[in-house]
């Protein structure tokens, strides 16, 4: 559903996996928007072109980091850890301006294991309190969230 907001330019999907995700994209992309999907892996890539064979699509074998020269992107799926963890900064400068970031895979704090507890959950402090974003958390069960956010604006 979201996905199919984006009228134009580049969708970004980091870390295709067997290429769920890419299906979902792809199954609601519009006409004039490009879709490039990257991971580490492969025999997963591989498996995932050749299943999903898309006019629109593009799939990289790599390091995210990559993919940035075909940005700035309108939409980014960011389902790698490190995109989301260590590589924030950069995955957030390649997000155009009015573009939407979503990250899944998050625990909800009140299901927090217990060595979590009382410390801070600095990638979540990130991307909710980024000065450049606007975002909000969302469950999607009861033990499974994920971040959703809109770039407000580039660096100052």
């Amino acid at each position: 559903m979201l996905v199919g907001q984006i009228k134009h330019g580049t969708i970004l999907e980091v870390g295709t996996g067997y290429g769920v995700g890419s299906a979902w994209i792809l199954s609601t992309i519009a006409p004039n928007v490009q879709f490039v999907s990257v991971d580490h892996a492969k025999e997963k890539i591989d498996a995932t072109a050749q299943t999903l064979r898309h006019q629109q699509a593009e799939f990289l074998v790599g390091d995210w980091k990559e993919a940035i020269a075909k940005g700035p992107f309108q939409f980014i799926f960011a389902d790698a850890a490190a995109a989301k963890t260590i590589e924030g900064e950069q995955l957030l400068e390649a997000l155009a301006v009015g573009g939407m970031l979503v990250m899944d895979d998050f625990t909800p704090e009140e299901h927090f294991p217990e060595e979590w507890r009382g410390k801070p959950d600095k990638v979540r402090d990130f991307w909710l309190n980024h000065k450049e974003l606007r975002a909000t958390e969302i469950y999607l069960t009861a033990t499974s969230s994920a971040i959703l956010a809109t770039k407000l604006k580039g660096k100052e």
